[in-house]
């Protein structure tokens, strides 16, 4: 999904140079909008059609729930929003995405893909760093890998600088088996201290809670699919099951009222979306084929997954995926050993701050509401209340059942940030600070959540990087 965030994402960074009016022409740069013609008048400005990644509309579904839907939101007063990354972010909208010509629109397409790229850049298949070397003056020299089947050990060398683009959770471990993280974790795994630095700390991610409603639905859209077929093969098919995925909502959960169900946009603060909702639809027996693939993907374990199977077998499913935008609930990436070919610890701490936890029930009240709207009540739509161990599932206290089923149901989007992050742990220019020629270029650069997917931030990054590394090396 290509969704920016919201501008004031950027504004209230409060670094220098970083504000949306800086950010902007680097989001622009690499834009290869095909659509907008299909946009208002109003999105000319903030859109570009000639950039690298090419972007457009998803296919259109086949899908009626792909309207209905839409229609649901509407009718609890979200406007319809042609473009999130124009004028307002707030609405319900049929999203734009990484995609072009049907097929995924990836960075390695858009960027490695190019004949300008491929006389120039060199890739060193099978290899893994482990760390960086530095010198005795704290100037980044290059990086030590391991190599081939039989992870031979080199140490490479930069001729000009050091880039770490590994992620949020894998170049914070990096950094730290070099010797650039909290001293006092460093100290307890015996690496010298090079450069005192809070290196892994305020990790934060877009957790979400899914929660699924069934609803009566003939719409056959497995027909003529063998019941043997892997989900793989399924959703390779073009259209069918997952035609629902591209309308996405956005809003601020406390500008919804919920005694007159609607949202209301009474405060420039209701501008600023807290909760973003994604959808996917299963028809009947779509569980029963996909079953094993929905429990490695979600993480769903086989209480949970058989009782939604039974249910598909009667009912289609709609899951409502509500993404915690701003999340207060921070996590830290840790060494678990000195091994660099072992993973980093990492302690997400999930809901550890209850105001995500109150965000979440806020937007399980308005799910509940789109049930109840004319689309869904059609459809007999209803929430469905999982047999959660320890959940009061037959309690009068609603409330206190969906606290406790979030806990169960709480799942990562895998857009974690902030680990070496501006300000805290890298200059205004992605340098690390106290080391010399080293720069970190990832999610783990952004001192906080868009609100929104975070591809379209990350590719923006690449792209102001880009423009330090030349002018920085102009000379």
């Amino acid at each position: 999904m290509y969704v920016r965030g919201n501008r004031r994402d950027f504004d209230e960074l409060n670094i220098t140079g970083w504000s949306w009016k800086h950010m902007e022409p680097y989001f622009l740069r690499y834009e290869g909008l095909q659509d907008l013609d299909l946009l208002p008048a109003s999105s000319i400005l903030f859109h570009n059609t000639t950039g690298t990644m090419k972007i457009e509309f998803f296919e259109q579904s086949n899908n009626p729930w792909h309207s209905k839907l839409i229609n649901g939101y509407e009718a609890l007063n979200f406007p319809r929003n042609p473009d999130v990354n124009g004028v307002s972010q707030i609405g319900v909208s049929q999203i734009i995405g990484y995609t072009y010509r049907n097929e995924r629109m990836s960075t390695a397409r858009g960027y490695l893909g190019r004949d300008d790229v491929k006389r120039k850049l060199k890739v060193a298949k099978y290899t893994r760093c482990t760390g960086v070397i530095i010198d005795d003056d704290n100037v980044a020299r290059g990086i030590t890998v391991v190599h081939g089947p039989s992870n031979a050990t080199l140490r490479l060398y930069a001729s000009r600088e050091v880039i770490l683009s590994a992620g949020a959770l894998v170049t914070p471990q990096l950094l730290m088996l070099s010797g650039i993280g909290p001293a006092d974790h460093l100290n307890e795994m015996g690496i010298p201290v090079r450069v005192d630095l809070p290196v892994g700390n305020n990790m934060t991610d877009h957790a979400l809670v899914s929660v699924f409603i069934k609803v009566e639905d003939k719409l056959n859209l497995l027909k003529g699919i063998e019941k043997n077929s892997s989900l793989a093969s399924m959703l390779l098919t073009r259209g069918g099951s997952i035609g629902v995925t591209d309308v996405v909502s956005f809003v601020n959960t406390l500008c919804y009222d919920f005694d007159k169900r609607q949202l209301i946009g009474n405060s420039s603060e209701c501008e600023l979306p807290t909760t973003q909702y994604i959808h996917l639809y299963a028809d009947k027996d779509f569980i029963t084929i996909g079953g094993p693939e929905l429990k490695i993907r979600m993480g769903l374990d086989d209480s949970v997954v058989n009782q939604l199977r039974e249910i598909n077998k009667k009912y289609a499913i709609i899951t409502v995926w509500a993404v915690v935008l701003q999340p207060k609930s921070s996590g830290t990436v840790r060494l678990a050993n000195v091994d660099p070919l072992q993973p980093p610890a990492i302690f997400l701490n999930y809901l550890s701050d209850d105001r995500d936890m109150e965000e979440m029930l806020r937007s399980i009240r308005i799910t509940e509401q789109l049930t109840e709207t004319p689309a869904f009540k059609a459809a007999g739509a209803s929430l469905v209340r999982l047999e959660l161990e320890s959940c009061p599932s037959n309690s009068r206290d609603s409330t206190a059942y969906w606290r406790c089923y979030a806990r169960h149901l709480t799942y990562s989007t895998f857009h974690s940030m902030g680990t070496s992050a501006l300000g805290r742990v890298l200059d205004t220019r992605l340098r690390v600070r106290g080391v010399a020629r080293l720069r970190v270029a990832d999610a783990g650069a952004l001192p906080r959540l868009p609100r929104g997917n975070t591809a379209a931030v990350v590719i923006a990054l690449g792209e102001r990087l880009a423009d330090f590394l030349l002018k920085d090396n102009i000379n």
